[in-house]
């Protein structure tokens, strides 16, 4: 049984897209960035190697980067960010906004300013 033209072109393109999969694969940018930087369709490419993973294929062999050895962790300590003094008794945050105070506010504002209430008065 002879093969189509279209079904030879169909494999070359696939074994096309395979080599640039096993390139990739040593490139240090994601598949996405390689392709567009070779005018490729990303598309067919992620779309190739689904099929071959399908078919069982090595993993090593279908990969878009190689394996990679496992990293360890790396022990950091983080600061608390100081708060500059501004000379305030109450500094309230509320929805992106910052309202200080120079006194304490009476208990009732507060709640009504917690509650959404515009037209809350010190």
């Amino acid at each position: 049984m002879k093969s189509t033209p279209k079904k030879r072109r169909g494999r070359e393109a696939e074994q096309a897209n395979l080599a640039h999969l096993q390139r990739a694969r040593a490139h240090p940018a994601p598949l996405a960035q390689y392709c567009r930087a070779r005018g490729l369709n990303v598309q067919s490419l992620y779309n190739l190697r689904h099929r071959l993973l399908k078919r069982n294929a090595p993993r090593s062999a279908v990969s878009s980067r190689g394996s990679r050895p496992a990293q360890k962790f790396i022990k950091v300590k983080v600061a608390a960010k100081p708060v500059a003094p501004s000379g305030a008794a109450c500094r309230l945050h509320r929805q992106g906004w910052v309202i200080e105070c120079a006194s304490l506010p009476p208990p009732a504002w507060l709640a009504g300013l917690m509650a959404g209430d515009a037209n809350a008065v010190p």
